[in-house]
């Protein structure tokens, strides 16, 4: 029997075979699970990077389609915003060709109908006598201060069988210029007029219109008219207009 202090503990001795291959195999076992298990890791972060990068590239592909499409969009809609602009513009200027145009018939009509209205005053006067008679005489201011149209109307009274009257007209603006009396034949007045006697050839009435100038310090005042008729009958008329200019 084996020595025995009495007293201390004693430990139970177990016996175990002693087997080196099988540790070993053990050992291996765990290598390779610690080994599979970072490979394992390694792989899945690798396909997960991967994949992701596959979406990411997916996903930037998408929004470069749809970025091209938007700016395919906005360029379209600001070639038709640009028509437009230039549809209305082109609209306000014939809109506004159209307003002139409306505007300046309606100056034309209203001119005809001033000269139509003229035309019956003068046509309607009573006359006593026949022959060449002097209507009616106007003068219109323009943008010009010393500047003025002139109209001057002619006509033949009681004409039989709508024979010519033939003759001729002088016409000349009385006034003052400074402290004297003075008179300028239309011919210096006007260049219309190219000379003293107007040459008259009408049936029924003749216009005699133009624009004249005043001489500087010219104050008008009368405008005297001599008309002389030679066919179909001899006859001479004289008539004075006070200056009076339309508008003022």
């Amino acid at each position: 029997m084996p020595n025995v202090v009495k007293g201390s503990k004693q430990e139970r001795m177990v016996v175990v075979p002693h087997r080196p291959v099988r540790r070993v195999i053990l050992l291996l076992t765990l290598v390779f699970t610690v080994v599979g298990g970072i490979a394992g890791s390694f792989f899945y972060g690798y396909r997960s990077g991967t994949l992701q990068g596959q979406f990411d590239q997916l996903d930037g592909e998408q929004l470069t389609a749809n970025l091209e499409k938007f700016e395919s969009e906005n360029t379209a809609l600001r070639s038709q915003v640009a028509l437009l602009d230039r549809s209305s513009v082109m609209d306000q200027r014939a809109n506004d060709e159209i307003q002139d145009t409306i505007l300046a018939l309606r100056e034309h009509i209203a001119q005809l109908e001033q000269d139509v209205l003229f035309y019956r005053q003068v046509m309607s006067e009573d006359f006593e006598n026949v022959g060449l008679v002097i209507g009616q005489m106007d003068i219109e201011a323009t943008d010009v201060p010393a500047k003025f149209k002139y109209k001057l109307v002619l006509r033949q009274q009681e004409s039989s069988g709508g024979a010519f009257l033939k003759g001729h007209v002088n016409v000349n603006v009385a006034g003052t210029l400074g402290q004297e009396q003075v008179v300028f034949p239309m011919h210096e007045l006007s260049e219309d007029t190219g000379q003293v006697d107007i040459k008259l050839r009408f049936k029924y009435f003749q216009n005699i219109e133009g624009e004249l100038e005043l001489p500087a310090d010219f104050v008008p005042e009368q405008i005297h008219i001599m008309a002389v008729e030679t066919a179909p009958m001899a006859k001479t008329v004289n008539k004075s207009f006070s200056w009076v200019v339309e508008g003022d």
